[in-house]
């Protein structure tokens, strides 16, 4: 007769992880009934008949012109993104075993190997950004998927000289999933909702909230696919399956994306170009979003690093590797699911809740230094990346407004600048520092950018700046005889 044994003391037992799991899964449905409710409440609230626009002209046609192009351009984004991010999620997990067994690396060279991508990133991640605003970001996504195809069959030939230079391979393409598919995007949102700027706010609000989304199923789904594959077929089966996905994210975006490369007509030289696109880092928002995301992403690939062996040193019997990780991306939802309350319907200030996430992130994290018992380290790890699940979509709606067009990739591969030097930094140190001692620097770090916020809160705030780049106050016209009734109207001030 079937008996379940629940152990909720010892974490190398599976059952210790369901109570957690099944409050989270709670959590989730608690937060997906709040969004329904939510989202009943506004529908009631608002008119149907009043709608918003830029310009002075009625948006009679808005919903003819626009419903189809955009729900396209959402379908063909995202079916692109998820299978590229599968062909990620399929080798991601396998490629420390492949350099083990089959190359026969040793840790200190396989340290090597990460701090030879690092480098390589850091050297092509500008120059890739600023030839994809120039010869075109559709071209640069789908190089993105060659370069996978051309690292994975470099590394499964078994030469360690292709191991090295597959790194190089995979530096080249490291930021162009991070910043030209979503520099594509934008581009092309932009040119569907000209003339409404509110209606592509809320477009794209909700966009990288399906984004996160998806990927976090994604990643769940690909993984479990992965591990029964990797068990009958050995370690060659999940790289084969990634390069069958980038071959067919290839295809698709090949056959459906419109190019758009923003920089084709300039006549100014590629130098003259970036001399002009760094000028865009003198605006405030521009600097201090740029040095949060660089923090952000050394402080998360850090959390990458540790939280396995940080979990490893409170347990001595063990742990479920797989439980945790479950735990985690029910967390990531969770946090994505709290961008969607506080910021696609809330419309809570973007600035501070950025800011106020990245600080929760750092207590976390010290929280988790100074902690000893396994279940509340677990407990602020996974808080930790559900607040990651928060931050990613809010950071690139914010990119998505505050970067000038034409050099969006170039400025977004700048960003991830001290997060590639961070990397570089802690590979050369790793076998000087413990878990715990990279944990803390992290932990100080995110408070660095948590001022960096502070500034930026402070120097956009109306008194400082009287709302620059926020939309205009949308005001409800009362003269009958110079615009139609049932329309709100903004001032015709369009962004660049």
């Amino acid at each position: 007769m079937f008996h379940l044994n629940l152990n909720f003391s010892d974490p190398s037992q599976s059952s210790y992880y369901f109570p957690i799991i099944i409050g989270m899964t709670t959590i989730l449905l608690i937060m997906n009934l709040l969004i329904v409710f939510l989202k009943e409440k506004r529908k009631q609230a608002s008119d149907p008949n009043v709608s918003i626009n830029m310009t002075l002209e009625p948006n009679v046609n808005y919903s003819m012109s626009l419903e189809g192009k955009k729900n396209y351009l959402k379908t063909k984004y995202l079916i692109a993104y998820i299978i590229t991010r599968s062909a990620m999620w399929a080798k991601a997990p396998y490629l420390y075993t492949l350099f083990m067994t089959v190359h026969k690396f040793s840790m200190s060279e396989i340290s090597v190997l990460y701090l030879v991508d690092a480098i390589a990133a850091l050297i092509f991640g500008p120059i890739t950004g600023q030839l994809a605003d120039k010869y075109g970001r559709r071209f640069f996504c789908n190089c993105y998927n060659v370069s996978i195809i051309i690292n994975l069959l470099l590394r499964m030939e078994g030469s360690r000289a292709f191991a090295y230079l597959a790194q190089v391979v995979t530096g080249f393409g490291a930021g162009l999933i991070c910043t030209t598919f979503e520099a594509w995007f934008v581009h092309e949102s932009g040119k569907i909702f000209q003339g409404y700027q509110r209606e592509l706010e809320r477009y794209r609000k909700r966009l990288f909230k399906s984004t996160n989304e998806y990927d976090a199923y994604i990643a769940i789904i690909t993984s479990a696919i992965c591990a029964i594959v990797y068990s009958i077929m050995g370690i060659y089966a999940p790289f084969w399956i990634s390069i069958i996905l980038s071959a067919l994210a290839w295809i698709f975006v090949g056959f459906t994306w419109e190019e758009n490369k923003p920089l084709s007509e300039s006549k100014d030289s590629l130098i003259d170009q970036f001399k002009e696109a760094m000028k865009e880092f003198e605006k405030i928002e521009v600097s201090c979003i740029g040095l949060i995301e660089g923090i952000a992403l050394a402080i998360l690939n850090i959390y990458l690093f540790s939280w396995t062996p940080i979990l490893k040193s409170s347990t001595p019997g063990g742990m479920n590797v797989g439980f945790i990780f479950t735990n985690m991306v029910l967390t990531m939802v969770v946090g994505i699911k709290a961008y969607e309350v506080l910021i696609v319907i809330c419309n809570l200030d973007k600035y501070i809740s950025i800011t106020g996430c990245i600080f929760l992130q750092g207590v976390l994290l010290l929280l988790t230094y100074f902690v000893n018992d396994f279940f509340f380290r677990m407990l602020f790890l996974a808080l930790f990346n559900g607040l990651t699940g928060f931050y990613t979509p809010l950071n690139s709606f914010i990119k998505s407004k505050i970067l000038k067009e034409k050099y969006r990739a170039l400025l977004m591969n700048i960003f991830r600048i001290p997060l590639n030097t961070y990397v570089i930094v802690i590979l050369l140190t790793l076998r000087h520092m413990n878990p715990f001692t990279i944990a803390l620097i992290a932990g100080i770090l995110t408070f660095v950018a948590f001022f960096i916020g502070i500034f930026l809160i402070i120097k956009t705030s109306p008194s400082e700046q009287n709302d620059i780049n926020e939309t205009k106050e949308l005001k409800v016209d009362i003269e009958n005889d110079q615009k139609p009734k049932k329309y709100i109207y903004t001032e015709n001030e369009h962004e660049e």
